[in-house]
């Protein structure tokens, strides 16, 4: 498992509460000494954080002048034993680890992205939650040092002052996201074999984030080292198959639906078909891409790039869930028949893996399109290459944000309610990852006002008796009704002239 920010602050938090507990007793000289050498290293860390990843210069500024002062104490080796020093210098450890986490995520100046996850870094409701989990850390030092017997000493006095100031007071108080938590180091990829038993649809669904977010990271871990035209012709082949194998998965729970709802419009098939046809139309666009190398390239044996083997394993594990065999490969998919729509989903929320598996797929395949773009514009400068590449290119990487939302939409309807919280961070923070450059002018200006919307739909107790219709939303925003009916009510995702294959 792929430790995350949230891990290493959660370590943090306990050893600054074990610390607290051991300075109530009494701290005498040579602790406290050992103490002043931990919290200059915490201190340090803490300044990082604040100044190269929360960008806050206001609040790294006194934690950094406190720190200034902590090491003015002569390190105090036999008092590193002692549990108070050890369990400061562990906060600390795990502060710098955090803070290393992030940076992984840049480049070595910091100032160039390697992971879709710098949006999600870069956004306010990050940064406030982490000058928040700072300010709270100083602030539980200050009082630490506070009970040392040296805390008259008048640099241990300014430091103390310093880490209790009033912008860190309040920042300590800010409510920001908790997608913060979720952060992963970003380190290169690992293919993991399939096992060799029978999945459910859950362990499918873990498979297939796993390997999407693999893909993901590797478009930015290769930045500067095109594949190369044979990566590209096979990306798009994989990418053809796993949406065609989405829009067949999809059309069944659409049926499910439906099935389970006959004697009224539900707003789940609803969502369901314009999920659909999202695609379906992604669907056709790659199979253009495909159609565009047709003939280009000789044949050959597959060169079992890291990528493909990701892509491999998400056509088996989507073609999983759909197929009556538990161990389909694409090799076997013309002798097998798709599971029929009962037993793809006895019940509405059996829906829910296969959603977030789709949604999972829908936006690893988006970003992989418009680095593949990239990439083949560029090579086009210097390679004789298909001249039509780059508008079939163009077609798969314009916003295709809506199909997402109607996703995440299907996602609130057929879930439990005891399970949308967890569902809403999941969608939301997919939402985060999203570059925004990449979006038109007009799915840009409906965003927020998705997001809103999906925000509300998590929340609600009895999603699936819902109407699509916003007029019984109470009291939502203006630039939500905008965005609810002008997006997610209508399918503006195929190319003009395409047609699903």
């Amino acid at each position: 498992m792929t430790v995350t920010f949230g891990d290493l602050i959660d370590g943090a938090h306990t050893h600054m509460e074990i610390a607290d507990l051991h300075a109530r007793s009494e701290v005498d000289v040579t602790v406290s000494t050992g103490v002043f050498n931990a919290a200059q290293s915490l201190t340090a860390t803490l300044t990082r954080c604040a100044r190269d990843f929360a960008r806050s210069d206001e609040v790294a500024r006194p934690i950094r002048e406190a720190s200034h002062l902590l090491a003015r104490w002569e390190p105090n080796h036999a008092a590193s034993s002692h549990p108070l020093p050890m369990h400061l210098s562990a906060a600390a450890t795990a502060w710098g680890a955090a803070g290393d986490v992030l940076a992984t995520h840049f480049s070595a100046d910091g100032t160039g992205a390697r992971s879709d996850w710098t949006t999600v870094i870069a956004s306010q409701q990050v940064r406030d939650r982490l000058v928040r989990d700072v300010a709270g850390h100083a602030l539980a030092l200050s009082a630490i040092l506070d009970r040392t017997a040296l805390a008259h000493a008048a640099d241990v006095r300014f430091a103390s002052g310093l880490l209790r100031a009033p912008v860190l007071i309040a920042a300590s108080t800010l409510d920001g996201s908790a997608a913060l938590r979720e952060i992963p180091l970003n380190r290169p990829a690992i293919v993991q074999p399939l096992p060799h038993q029978p999945e459910t649809p859950d362990e499918l669904r873990a498979g297939i984030t796993a390997d999407t977010d693999a893909l993901r990271a590797l478009c930015h871990l290769d930045a500067g080292s095109e594949p190369g035209p044979r990566e590209w012709q096979r990306t798009a082949l994989a990418a053809s198959v796993i949406t065609h194998i989405g829009t067949r998965l999809l059309t069944e729970l659409t049926r499910r639906a439906y099935e389970l709802n006959p004697d009224r419009k539900h707003s789940l098939g609803k969502a369901l078909q314009r999920a659909t046809n999202g695609i379906d139309g992604m669907h056709a666009m790659w199979k253009g891409v495909r159609q565009a190398w047709e003939g280009h390239l000789p044949s050959k044996t597959a060169n079992g790039s890291t990528r493909q083997q990701h892509l491999d394993q998400v056509v088996v594990r989507l073609g999983r869930l759909l197929y009556a065999d538990s161990m389909w490969t694409p090799a076997r998919r013309n002798a097998m028949p798709m599971k029929t729509p009962e037993v793809i989903a006895p019940t509405t929320r059996d829906m829910v893996p296969a959603l977030r598996s789709v949604l999972r797929v829908f936006d690893a395949l988006t970003v992989i399109a418009e680095h593949d773009r990239r990439d083949v514009t560029r090579a086009m400068r210097t390679e004789r290459l298909p001249q039509d590449l780059v508008q079939s290119y163009g077609w798969l990487t314009s916003s295709r944000v809506r199909a997402s939302w109607a996703l995440g939409e299907a996602l609130f309807h057929a879930a439990d309610p005891s399970q949308r919280p967890a569902l809403w961070q999941e969608v939301d923070l997919l939402e985060m990852r999203r570059d925004p450059a990449t979006y038109s002018r007009q799915t840009l200006r409906e965003r927020e006002g998705a997001r809103l919307w999906l925000r509300w739909l998590s929340t609600r107790d009895a999603v699936s008796e819902s109407r699509l219709d916003l007029s019984i939303a109470p009291a939502m925003a203006p630039a939500t009704t905008s965005a609810r009916s002008s997006s997610i009510g209508r399918d503006t995702s195929r190319a003009p002239g395409s047609r699903p294959g």
